[in-house]
């Protein structure tokens, strides 16, 4: 060995635990030795790199491409990296607790930050993809001290994306109010926040809160509302979230006897509310949800305790929430708190419930994590792709927006954002969130615009547009501070240029409108008009004569229409459509089962030769209703074109003021399925509600509301493109002409479908 080489070695070894069991670090090869760096401990590279350096520095047979960056080993990248959770403890107690709801933790230091933490998993939402979080425990339980282990922890690990405080509080106790009650045990949730009730402006008369506090994390509170959702269902199972993952009880954290739960009022003890009314069970917590009071004073007077809980409207107090909450959000991090209850913020108080209200809390904040998806660690290389130097708080946004997106062609959304720039993978992805993961490295095409934003674009153009809105605004925000505001709105007038000739809808069919209304004087007759669509090219319908019959003869008048219109279609290859154009009060008459060959043994219902929808004849002269009727007719084609339904009213409900005024709060609602027929009067108002707002496409079932139409069947009528849902009817319909009995749904079910650019009255455009 050389002496270079023994110099090199001898350095190395210096560096290396006791005993040395990772290899030499020291290779000797044809083009001199080799320092692998990535064996040395992260401390000792700290402490030594500069001997070692300086000593390389002075021997240019030493290559600097053999001198490798450490890695730190499994710990850098598993721990500092893929932590998006973190948990922060004020008291052992709590910590203990929390621990041994954790799997496969491990108990980790780093260089320059005092804290001691814990780093493991928790069950997510997505089974094999659980979270991976660290707890780290206080020195002290105060404000101060709190933003300070927290900002610690947060440096340490970059990639934690909400921070929770999960430990003990003191309840505020309302017997008067079971409903609302809270006894020791219980846990309480901030849904609504914190009450900072030190950081106040002094003012004559009652004090005002200063700045408010952040919000707590909406993923969070999201999994908290559908846990409340299946404990309508089904109570929590308290036994499954306070076993350790160990699966042996611990007898530490065993819940006291009922008998030191005790309550007073100024000093006297009194009863808590009987259980039945609190709704407490028997031997498990119950949940409270609201705000909790937060300040540096141990609370532990009864008449201060109802003072402020009174003023600020909490169910709680703590003492740390303030501090992490400051810490968290000025980094951009969200913030979460789970408590529970160890007394009453006043005395007598009992220790004994220090275990088991600790452990309540880690098992509730289990149960929402559990219910919440993992927090993608989203990785680029340096230097492969604009959105590398985005913070990740900053794609948290981006993250959040398109975590509940779901229902598109992920394949046509790859194709409409990025082209050939890059092959879709051999395994696609499956989600909208997978999708931008999986281009959030990839670079900028000939346009200059990075894939990622040109994805968040086009998803922006299909879904629902407050969720379009927000994502067109990160785009912007983010296209302005990187310099891409020109080269973006190049991007969306190319893509406006190829989605425009879509937003008309399909394009013309031949086919033949047909007018049935009933006399004004007489209503055992009526007037039957027609007009015939030659040519699937511009909107050019011819009228045929008008016929006045009795209204037990309209198939006639019918039939000699299609007859009519057949002998001007016999060149034609193209599918022809029935459309009957009726007033409301015929709307919901079976026309489709309406006969033709009607001198044959066997007349053939309408539906089985032909698709059939109605429209309405009475919006067609309201020529004050088509504007909004057009706007509603291209939201259905916008690109994609797909339909976005709204439901009738369900069990009955009364509030049609509000059922009108949701949908017509949302432009892009375009396809209503009414709860009853127009018949009854629930269902006529509904269909009158939904034309009047512009619906161009209406669904029931003449049975409803007794049989409504099966909401599986709806969604398959109403997937993919819309332009096959009068052919999907059809085909409905044909099941029902070729099988036994009048059960089957298509048989009953009813279309309207109202193109507002093809009418044949005066009231809106014609050729």
């Amino acid at each position: 060995m050389s002496q270079s080489t023994f110099r090199i070695k001898r350095i190395t070894e210096s560096m290396m635990p006791e005993p040395r069991n990772r290899g030499d670090p020291v290779r000797v090869g044809p083009d001199g030795p080799t320092i692998a760096v990535r064996h040395l401990p992260h401390r000792a590279f700290t402490l030594h790199s500069n001997c070692l350096i300086g000593y390389l520095q002075c021997h240019a047979s030493m290559s600097w491409a053999a001198v490798t960056a450490p890695t730190f080993g499994a710990q850098s990248s598993d721990f500092r990296d893929d932590v998006t959770i973190g948990i922060v403890a004020a008291l052992p107690v709590e910590s203990a607790a929390m621990v041994n709801l954790i799997a496969d933790t491990a108990e980790i230091r780093y260089e320059g930050d005092p804290n001691d933490y814990r780093v493991g998993h928790l069950d997510s939402a997505v089974p094999g993809r659980p979270h991976r979080v660290v707890l780290t425990v206080m020195a002290n339980d105060n404000t101060r001290n709190a933003a300070t282990v927290c900002t610690d922890m947060l440096r340490t690990f970059p990639r934690i994306r909400c921070v929770v405080l999960t430990g003990i509080a003191g309840g505020v106790p309302a017997p008067d109010q079971p409903a609302r009650h809270v006894r020791l045990g219980d846990v309480v949730v901030a849904v609504d926040g914190i009450a900072d009730y030190g950081h106040i402006r002094q003012v004559p008369g009652s004090p005002q809160q200063r700045r408010p506090a952040a919000e707590p994390s909406a993923d969070l509170v999201r999994a908290v509302r559908r846990i409340q959702e299946k404990e309508y269902r089904e109570p929590l199972d308290w036994p499954r979230l306070l076993t350790p993952v160990h699966d042996q009880p611990m007898a530490v954290f065993a819940r006291p006897p009922a008998s030191t739960d005790r309550l007073f009022k100024a000093g006297t003890p009194i009863d808590h509310p009987p259980r039945a009314e609190s709704g407490h069970r028997e031997g498990v917590p119950k949940v409270h949800y609201g705000r909790i009071g937060t300040g540096d004073t141990l609370l532990l007077d009864e008449r201060r305790r109802d003072t402020l809980a009174d003023r600020h409207r909490v169910i709680a107090f703590e003492m740390e929430a303030a501090g992490v909450i400051v810490s968290a959000a000025s980094r951009g991090i969200g913030w979460f708190m789970v408590r529970g209850i160890v007394d009453y913020c006043a005395e007598p108080r009992d220790e004994r419930w220090f275990p088991c209200a600790s452990l309540a809390a880690a098992g509730y904040l289990r149960a929402v994590l559990a219910e919440c998806r993992p927090f993608p660690v989203l990785r680029s290389a340096a230097g492969s792709g604009a959105l590398a130097l985005l913070p990740d708080p900053e794609l948290d946004v981006l993250r959040g927006l398109l975590d509940d997106v779901s229902g598109l062609d992920l394949a046509a959304v790859w194709r409409a954002a990025i082209g050939k720039l890059t092959p879709v993978p051999d395994r696609p992805p499956t989600t909208a969130l997978e999708l931008f993961t999986h281009l959030a490295g990839v670079n900028a095409g000939a346009d200059g615009v990075p894939p990622v934003l040109a994805l968040a674009e086009e998803i922006a153009e299909r879904v629902e547009h407050r969720t379009g809105a927000k994502l067109r605004a990160w785009v912007d925000d983010v296209a302005e501070r990187y310099h891409l505001a020109e080269a973006m709105a190049a991007h969306r007038a190319a893509a406006q240029r190829r989605r425009q000739c879509a937003d008309e809808g399909p394009a013309v069919q031949p086919c033949v409108v047909i007018q049935v209304e009933r006399d004004g004087i007489d209503p055992e007759r009526c007037e039957v008009r027609y007009w015939i669509q030659r040519t699937a090219t511009s909107w050019q319908p011819e009228p045929g004569e008008p016929r006045q019959t009795a209204f037990r003869r309209v198939e006639q008048a019918m039939e000699a229409a299609i007859r009519h219109a057949e002998t001007v279609w016999w060149h034609s290859a193209d599918p022809v459509l029935v459309e009957m154009l009726l007033p409301t009060d015929l709307i919901d008459e079976a026309v489709e089962w309406w006969h033709t060959e009607l001198e044959e043994p066997a007349p053939t219902p309408l539906c089985v030769d032909y698709p059939v929808v109605v429209r309405s004849l009475d919006r067609m002269r309201a020529g004050y209703r088509h504007r909004v009727w057009a706007n509603r007719w291209k939201a259905l084609w916008r690109h994609p074109p797909r339909h976005r339904p709204y439901w009738g009213r369900v069990g009955g409900e009364p509030d049609l003021p509000g059922w009108n005024a949701r949908l017509r709060d949302d432009p892009d609602l375009t396809t209503v399925v009414l709860s009853g027929s127009p018949r009854d009067d629930a269902g006529r108002d509904e269909l009158r509600s939904a034309l009047n707002a512009g619906i161009p496409v209406v669904l029931w079932d003449r049975r409803a509301p007794a049989e409504p139409v099966p909401a599986e069947v709806i969604a398959g009528l109403l997937r993919g493109d819309p332009a096959e849902l009068p052919n999907r009817v059809r085909a409905l319909r044909k099941e029902a002409a070729v099988s036994a009995g009048t059960a089957h749904t298509g048989r009953h079910i009813a279309l309207l479908w109202d193109d507002p650019n093809r009418t044949v009255h005066d009231g809106g455009p014609s050729a």
